[in-house]
């Protein structure tokens, strides 16, 4: 499966990923990211570079996601009852999202979060969700790995940052993110 869709927005085409969600029904776990990155786009699957194919198999290997490993862990997330977005759909490398493409992430989630009642939202990016919250509370967030309560409210779902490998996050603060995740899954 190849995931490649096209999008206009203010006038300009871009090559990015569509979302990966069901036509009806509801889901269990919505993973957000940042933005498509290019290498991802050009492959038509989310989250191909070195942290994204980390991250897919940590989930894996936690038992989160069940897909056979070596091939792509996004064919598989409709039957785990999982879903994935982006905050903003135009792709790029590195550079930060601004106010405005929060708003309007935030916007886009929410409609999400209300018709597929996901009980928890994954973000895989810190700064993701810290500039989404900002924008949104008009105050400065900072957000923390694992799960944030704090801002179940505001999302209408459980929150939690997912602890990428590379990030400040520390392995064993990772570890005990992991294992609240997973306790909180078996719930």
């Amino acid at each position: 499966m190849n995931y490649q869709t096209t999008l206009t927005v203010d006038g300009k085409t871009y090559e990015t990923l569509a979302d990966i969600l069901p036509k009806e029904g509801s889901i269990d776990i919505l993973i957000i990211g940042k933005t498509p990155s290019l290498k991802s786009v050009v492959k038509g699957h989310y989250f191909q570079g070195t942290r994204g194919k980390s991250f897919w198999k940590k989930l894996h290997d936690y038992g989160i996601l069940k897909y056979p490993l070596g091939e792509f862990a996004d064919d598989y997330l409709l039957q785990n009852r999982c879903g994935v977005t982006h905050i903003s759909k135009i792709p790029r490398e590195y550079k930060p999202l601004t106010e405005v493409e929060c708003r309007k992430g935030y916007k886009r989630l929410m409609e999400k979060i209300d018709k597929y009642h996901p009980r928890l939202l994954i973000f895989t990016y810190k700064n993701a969700l810290d500039s989404l919250l900002s924008a949104v509370l008009n105050d400065k967030i900072r957000a923390r790995y694992g799960f944030n309560p704090e801002y179940d409210e505001v999302l209408h779902a459980a929150v939690f940052v997912f602890p990428m490998p590379g990030t400040i996050c520390t392995k064993a603060e990772a570890d005990v993110c992991m294992a609240d995740l997973v306790r909180f899954l078996q719930l």
